[in-house]
């Protein structure tokens, strides 16, 4: 008797064939190969048997296949959206100007305006102060009384430096100079500081300090970064300096 699901000859007689699977099927050997009307005896090893359930598939765990491919995404995310911060500092078409009352600036677009929470100390008023991750600048102002304006009003930021024995100054005990920038109306120094929420990658902050004299007053604007990007954003940061336009 052929067997009709793996087709081996069997010996007439025989129940099952060799590979386990009953030969006869609604009490003759000729039955037709459908399994519609068998009924196993309560013996057989395949008496609670489909062949659905002969042919099972494995199935696929699909949730934490699931969990670990947001994890993936959600860490390229992250580290895609530092990257296009630390782009934007250095990327001038992506600049964006940023006009308040008393002057304007073009700067990288990831800065948020907030407020300073360090003690800057002196007579200036702070104006202006917006940070992100990587970079951030401060704008103080000081105001002339009407005897300053005669003496300052018309002074340019090298003479202004001069009238105000600005060349030379020990900053945090670094011996800090001032120099006039190139070609702009502002002199400028450079060092470094501890600042705590200045930008929220370090309290260990690179400096430039600029100060523009006007009519009216002058300004003392900072631009800075987290120290150890000093040689990438440097020239960056002056060109924000270089855009910075007073207002009053």
């Amino acid at each position: 008797m052929k067997c009709q699901y793996c087709g081996r000859d069997n010996p007439d007689g025989e129940t099952f064939c060799e590979c386990g699977r009953p030969l006869r099927l609604g009490g003759t050997s000729s039955a037709p190969a459908s399994t519609g009307g068998y009924t196993p005896s309560s013996d057989s090893p395949f008496a609670s048997q489909t062949l659905d359930s002969v042919k099972r598939t494995r199935s696929i765990p699909w949730a934490p296949i699931i969990v670990v491919i947001c994890a993936l995404i959600g860490v390229g995310v992250f580290f895609g959206l530092r990257w296009l911060q630390g782009k934007h500092i250095t990327d001038e078409s992506s600049w964006k100007t940023i006009d308040e009352p008393l002057f304007s600036i073009t700067a990288s677009p990831d800065l948020d305006k907030g407020e300073m929470l360090t003690v800057q100390g002196g007579a200036e008023d702070l104006i202006g102060f917006y940070t992100s991750r990587l970079a951030g600048f401060d704008v103080r102002i000081r105001k002339y009384t009407d005897p300053e304006k005669e003496v300052y009003g018309k002074l340019s930021a090298a003479d202004f430096a001069k009238a105000q024995k600005i060349r030379t100054v020990k900053i945090n005990g670094q011996e800090v100079k001032y120099e006039t920038r190139a070609g702009k109306n502002y002199i400028y120094a450079e060092y470094n500081r501890h600042c705590i929420n200045h930008i929220k990658k370090t309290d260990e902050v690179w400096y430039i300090e600029a100060m523009f004299p006007t009519a009216n007053c002058y300004y003392i604007v900072d631009a800075y970064c987290a120290q150890e990007d000093k040689d990438a954003y440097r020239e960056s940061l002056f060109k924000w300096l270089d855009s910075f336009t007073p207002k009053y």
